[in-house]
């Protein structure tokens, strides 16, 4: 059911994009219900709910959760299955320091129907999710999406808002706290974007390239390995850029479309490759979680990975970590084991002609 206001709202500073999916009702709200409204859902089938246990999912939610504020603490709905009433004095608000937030109970018609608790706008009686709106600072995305009926979809709308300067399209997330992980959805909640060669069902796909992007109208259908982290509980928010069919290119290259930048250094180094706005939005972007690329040269995997000594390890601790974590992972997969060499003793060994005998160093100028 798609009937919400699907529209932007600023709070505090803090853009917001409200979903206009429906996923819930309720008919107790005081004041003006034609006027979107800030509020925190807390979900509970516990009759012996206390006060604490609300500041307590309070704390919670600003911790773990980029997109809740203050904002949405000035209205508190608590939502219960029918029968169930909670054993303490809901409106006695004053005693447990909410900053005299107006409460509201509201029934459902068993646990199941019960929302995952976090940040909502209210519309009409109707409840709302509430996604944070983020602007696209590297130019990484080509496309903002939201799905259409609320994370899990395979179908999605294009996401058409500026940041409030004008420039810059915004991405829409959803609260971390709609999702959870399990064994059957380990990517509950996972913000993801995916390289403009995948297909969104409602979303063109437009090959960084203008012409190709006026001969074929939006894709009718979800590629399948979107279909599959979707299965799994990833949300996919945007299509990053790439570079014009897959072919790589410097920035200079760029003609049809705007290259991404990369976040590193001065910004303005070569982001490179293919799935160019993949990587930078993966590195300049905390808000996101994952990017997916391909690797168009690939025909088989790889059976041998070459560790040059001159290279590792590096001096940064932390980054050596990654390094190793990134290099144990793909040892596993490929079943086979990182072949460490040097660089300098294979060049003294067998030297090309071109080196008139000089050593790797003074071949390279260094």
């Amino acid at each position: 059911m798609m009937d919400g206001p699907a529209t932007s709202v600023l709070l505090n500073g803090i853009a917001y994009y409200v979903h206009p999916a429906l996923k819930g009702v309720s008919q107790d709200f005081r004041g003006d219900q034609s006027k979107l409204r800030p509020v925190t859902v807390i979900s509970t089938a516990d009759r012996n709910i206390s006060k604490q246990d609300i500041v307590d999912e309070l704390t919670r939610f600003f911790a773990q959760d980029d997109v809740y504020s203050e904002d949405f603490a000035s209205t508190l709905v608590i939502q219960i299955p029918t029968g169930i009433r909670p054993n303490i004095d809901l409106f006695s608000v004053e005693q447990y320091n909410l900053n005299n937030a107006y409460l509201v109970l509201s029934e459902v018609t068993s646990a199941e129907r019960l929302l995952p608790s976090g940040p909502y706008f209210t519309y009409n009686n109707g409840i709302y999710e509430a996604w944070r709106l983020y602007p696209d600072t590297l130019d990484a995305f080509e496309i903002a999406v939201v799905p259409q009926s609320a994370p899990g979809a395979a179908k999605f709308s294009p996401l058409q808002i500026l940041d409030k300067d004008g420039l810059r399209k915004c991405i829409a997330v959803p609260s971390r706290l709609y999702a959870k992980k399990s064994q059957q959805h380990p990517l509950a909640g996972a913000r993801i974007s995916v390289k403009d060669n995948f297909k969104l069902a409602g979303i063109k796909t437009t090959m960084t390239n203008r012409a190709f992007t006026e001969l074929y109208p939006a894709d009718s259908e979800t590629a399948e390995f979107v279909k599959t982290l979707l299965g799994l509980g990833a949300v996919v928010v945007g299509k990053s850029k790439m570079s014009s069919f897959a072919v790589g290119e410097n920035p200079r290259d760029w003609i049809d479309f705007q290259c991404p930048f990369n976040p590193r250094g001065d910004g303005y180094q070569n982001p490179s490759s293919s799935t160019t706005g993949g990587a930078a939005s993966l590195a300049g972007y905390s808000w996101l979680d994952y990017s997916i690329g391909t690797d168009k040269e690939s025909k088989a995997l790889p059976t041998r990975i070459l560790y040059p000594k001159e290279f590792f390890p590096v001096e940064n601790e932390n980054h050596q970590k990654l390094l190793e974590n990134y290099i144990c992972v793909l040892e596993n997969h490929l079943k086979t084991s990182r072949t460490e060499f040097s660089l300098v003793e294979r060049w003294e060994r067998c030297p090309p002609a071109a080196a008139e005998g000089k050593s790797l160093q003074d071949y390279l100028g260094n």
